[in-house]
């Protein structure tokens, strides 16, 4: 990507927020540093205005644009932290995070093309980010461009293989790509003439790592995704018969499940004014929660990508403070299980409910974040979304789920087979 690609900052643009009056024999160094310290102490406000200052006082200074970015992305006024971003690349247009971080900003106001390039310019200058294939991964797939979002992700994971989310991004993505039979026929190809795609031709001498990508799709239920990956394993490594009962298996799962749909899908041609609820054997399917006396309809995922900003806007009904959307997004892709409940509407889907768990991936879990909408308490979506969490933990293997529960809502959890721990444990909080 050339410099021209971006868009042109005319100076008067920036308007600065300065507190006092400041002459132009004003040190912009003391300033400077006066605004670095506002940052250490989280101080956004001053922060910003000492930033403003000093680029009133010395324009062509990169560090008081890109830090202003920084700065202005920490209050949330994401239109005002890609204008300075900009700038800062205009001025050094070699330097990696201000790409990224506009790039971050940029995913914010849903301005996905542009977030791309940002990404896609910031890899260019440092391969070896992970957050920027990843976020990579994500914008693409907002774009439905699901082929390059899959690389984005094969990317993330060559250089992180312990991110346990990315399996599960990676997993949607070659699921929604589209039919099977044509995935595993594109990807064979792929992986087998790479004709000059860096990120196939590496991953071609990488078998070991295509087997283990195809080993934790299978664990998290990614039944489809698992199955493209393990052909291309066998594409390229024809003599690896220890995936060929692991592959029988998945396939039959999957032809299990198509029969299944179709018969279902018959039920309801047949009789149209009848739901059929089902549980799918993989964890792509969105459980359908249907209100009866309100006629409203509902469903539940762990597999739809949760938007920061509303979840935090969810969380506001509630009565819980706004975090930080930066370590929101961190927190989300560092749990072990994320799941939404969203309600219907003819417009777009709306975010309802949301609770998370983290965990050891082995014995235990802890429940975090358990929240529904107070427009839609009182209807059972709680114990749904539970219910479904404890489900899904069982299949994983874990024994014990913990939580953290008010006196208000104890009654709640005991009704779902929780037991308080008054006698043996104290919780305590630093």
């Amino acid at each position: 990507m050339n410099q021209g690609e971006l868009t042109i900052i005319p100076q008067q643009e920036i308007k600065p927020e300065i507190a006092t009056p400041i002459s132009s024999n004003c040190n912009w160094l003391e300033v400077y540093d006066a605004a670095n310290l506002y940052v250490q102490q989280k101080r956004w406000s001053e922060a910003i205005a000492a930033y403003y200052s000093v680029i009133a006082l010395n324009p062509s200074f990169f560090w008081s644009y890109h830090n202003s970015g920084d700065v202005l992305s920490q209050l949330e006024r994401w239109d005002e932290a890609a204008l300075m971003y900009r700038r800062a690349i205009q001025i050094d247009p070699n330097f990696f995070w201000s790409y990224h971080n506009l790039g971050d900003v940029l995913s914010q106001l849903q301005q996905w093309d542009e977030a791309a390039l940002m990404y896609r310019r910031a890899i260019q200058i440092d391969p070896n980010f992970f957050w920027s294939y990843h976020n990579l991964g994500n914008v693409l797939s907002q774009l439905q461009q699901w082929d390059e979002a899959i690389a984005a992700y094969f990317n993330a994971i060559e250089l992180d293989g312990n991110a346990a989310l990315i399996y599960k991004k990676l997993g949607i993505a070659l699921t929604e790509r589209g039919n099977l039979a044509e995935s595993i026929q594109y990807y064979r190809q792929v992986i087998r003439y790479p004709e000059g795609d860096a990120t196939y031709e590496r991953l071609r001498d990488c078998g070991e790592l295509l087997w283990q990508i195809g080993n934790n799709l299978a664990q998290k239920h990614q039944n489809q995704a698992a199955i493209i990956v393990y052909y291309m394993v066998l594409e390229i490594e024809p003599d690896r018969l220890e995936i060929l009962p692991q592959l029988e298996k998945l396939l039959q799962k999957h032809n299990q499940l198509q029969q299944h749909i179709v018969s279902r899908q018959q039920q309801i041609q047949s009789n149209p004014g009848r739901l059929c609820h089902y549980q799918s054997e993989i964890d792509n399917y969105e459980t359908n929660i249907v209100s009866k006396n309100r006629g409203e309809k509902f469903f539940l995922s762990s597999n739809r990508q949760i938007n920061p900003h509303e979840l935090e806007s969810l969380c506001e009904a509630v009565g819980w403070n706004r975090r930080p959307l930066d370590k929101v997004q961190k927190a989300l892709n560092q749990s072990f299980l994320v799941v939404a409940i969203w309600e219907i509407s003819n417009i777009s889907p709306r975010l309802i409910g949301f609770a998370r768990v983290v965990s050891d991936g082995v014995f235990h879990g802890t429940l975090l974040d358990t929240v529904i909408h107070p427009d839609f308490q009182n209807r059972g979506l709680g114990k749904k979304l539970i219910s479904y969490i404890v489900t899904k933990l069982r299949k994983e293997g874990l024994k014990e789920l913990i939580l953290l529960a008010s006196p208000s809502v104890a009654d709640f959890y005991h009704s779902l087979g929780f037991v308080a721990q008054v006698n043996n444990l104290k919780w305590m909080l630093w």
